[in-house]
């Protein structure tokens, strides 16, 4: 393991560690373990843009890491996803490095809950810890990137979402427990935003399924989202490992909070900080 990086996001705050396996060594295996249930009855207000209706049970994932959504989706893909052909503004920000961590801000807001439709995502490169400047449009032949956010949404580079190798697991473990060994036993799921029907798959809430799908509960009293504990096992575009923990969903750019509802993220003090 070569460093942790912790990502604080607006909206989603996580922490994210820096290549517990470089790019191009294996990393997946037969079986996989289940992610986080889903606990939401309800969607945040504005983390995603509505959904037509339809099954919310993927089709089985591809091996190869590819698509296999025919060309007749992609009227499907652009309803799902609503690219925009603009590079987003929300900041990046290292908020701090010690131990071997990073600490980010990203402030994946996507201008609120009434712009989120209409802002673009912000896409980050996990091993520099910076901002990628693409637009939607151009993200989905870009490997250039690892993970794509906007609100509470977050998928990877790969399938239905760009052309790289990346996918994400759960690990019922604390983010500084975690290492490259954690990978093993796992499978790596493409990401899938539309079934063979060319129909959205949708997770309980309405909102966009994903490889990160179950990683916060939702309070339909409060409006309010907490993440799960526990750690995400990320594949990089390139195939480097990561490790991502979620850990608050609101937070100042200076990695304070909380924010505005529904904005900035926070992650912990790094390891031994």
């Amino acid at each position: 393991m070569k460093q942790t990086t912790r990502l604080a996001c607006a909206l989603v705050s996580f922490v994210g560690l820096v290549p517990l396996v470089t790019e191009g060594c294996s990393d997946t295996a037969a079986s996989g373990d289940a992610g986080p249930a889903t606990s939401a009855s309800a969607q945040p207000k504005g983390a995603a843009p509505p959904q037509p209706s339809a099954s919310t049970s993927a089709p089985p994932q591809p091996t190869d890491g590819g698509a296999d959504a025919s060309p007749s989706c992609d009227v499907a893909l652009d309803a799902a996803l609503k690219p925009i052909d603009t590079v987003s503004t929300g900041a990046v920000t290292v908020l701090e490095e010690s131990g071997g961590a990073r600490l980010l801000f990203v402030d994946a807001t996507a201008g609120g809950p009434a712009a989120a439709s209409t802002n673009p995502r912000v896409y980050l490169d996990l091993g520099t810890g910076r901002r990628v400047e693409v637009s939607d449009k151009a993200a989905r032949t870009s490997s250039g990137w690892d993970l794509a956010l906007e609100r509470a949404v977050i998928f990877t580079n790969s399938g239905h979402g760009g052309p790289g190798v990346g996918s994400a697991v759960y690990v019922a473990k604390p983010f500084a427990d975690v290492t490259a060994a954690d990978a093993g036993g796992k499978t790596f799921p493409t990401e899938r935003f539309v079934d063979e029907r060319c129909a959205p798959i949708l997770d309980p809430g309405g909102a966009l399924k994903t490889s990160f799908d179950g990683w916060y509960d939702y309070d339909a009293a409060t409006n309010k989202v907490t993440p799960k504990t526990g750690t995400f096992l990320v594949k990089g575009a390139k195939g480097a490992l990561y490790g991502v923990a979620v850990t608050q969903y609101y937070a100042t750019s200076d990695g304070g909070g909380p924010g505005a509802a529904g904005a900035n993220p926070r992650a912990p003090p790094s390891p031994g900080a």
